[in-house]
C-alpha cells in the first residue's frame, strides 16, 4: 500500500484518537503558567522554568493516552500496514502537542530571558517517552496509557534524584545546563527509536 493513502488516514485517525485525557492534562498545564501570568506575579527565571517543567509533565501525561485504541486487537489484520497507521496517528498527535507547547511558551513570555530551547527539549523527551511506552504496549494489542503515564512520573522522579554530576533537572544559568540537555537529547532520541521499532510490523514466524 502506497504512502499516498496517508493523508486519507489522518482524519479517521483524528476521530479515533481519545482526546479527553490529553485535553484535561493540557488544560492543567496551561493553567499552571497562565494563572501567574494573568495575576502578573513577578517570578524569577528559575521559578518560570519550574512552571514550564510542571506544564511539560502534564502534557506528557496527556500524551500517554493518545495512542490508546479499544480496537487495537481487531485491526491488527487490516490491510493498512502498521507503520502507516502509526504515521497517521503521529500526523495528528505531534502537531496538536506542538501547538499546545507553543501556547504554553507564549503565555509564559520573555523568551529572551528564559532558556526555552532547553526546556523544550525536556518537554519533547518526556512526551516521546510517553508515546514510546504506549506504542510498545499497543504493539501487543493493549492500551498503553495506564503504563505510559506512570513511566513518565517515574522518569521525572528519577531525574530529580540522580547524582548532581548526571543531573537532568538543573536551574537556568547553572554550568551543568548544556550537559544536562545533552542527556535529555539522548533520552529523546532513544524514545523516538523505540517508537519507530514499535511501529514496525512484527515478524510472523511460520509453523515448524
Amino acid at each position: 500500500m502506497s504512502v499516498r493513502v496517508l493523508p486519507l488516514l489522518v482524519l479517521p485517525a483524528a476521530r479515533a484518537t481519545p482526546w479527553t485525557a490529553f485535553l484535561a492534562a493540557a488544560g492543567v498545564g496551561l493553567a499552571i503558567v497562565a494563572v501567574p501570568a494573568v495575576l502578573r506575579v513577578e517570578l524569577s527565571a528559575e521559578d518560570l522554568v519550574g512552571l514550564l517543567r510542571a506544564a511539560a509533565v502534564c502534557g506528557a501525561l496527556g500524551l500517554a493516552f493518545l495512542l490508546d485504541d479499544p480496537a487495537a486487537r481487531t485491526i491488527a489484520t487490516v490491510p493498512t500496514p502498521r507503520p502507516l497507521r502509526y504515521a497517521a496517528r503521529a500526523g495528528v498527535i505531534l502537531p496538536a502537542a506542538a501547538a499546545w507547547w507553543a501556547l504554553v511558551l507564549t503565555i509564559t513570555g520573555d523568551g529572551a530571558l528564559l532558556p526555552l530551547g532547553g526546556v523544550t527539549v525536556e518537554a519533547a523527551a518526556l512526551g516521546a517517552v510517553a508515546l514510546a511506552v504506549s506504542a510498545v504496549r499497543l504493539r501487543s494489542g493493549d492500551n498503553g496509557g495506564i503504563v505510559a503515564a506512570p513511566a513518565v512520573l517515574a522518569l521525572v522522579v528519577a531525574a530529580s534524584r540522580i547524582p548532581p554530576n548526571l543531573a537532568l533537572y538543573v536551574p537556568p544559568g547553572d554550568e551543568r545546563w548544556a550537559a544536562a540537555h545533552d542527556r535529555w537529547a539522548v533520552v529523546l532520541a532513544a524514545a523516538v527509536l523505540v517508537s519507530v521499532w514499535a511501529a514496525v510490523e512484527p515478524v510472523r514466524r511460520g509453523h515448524q
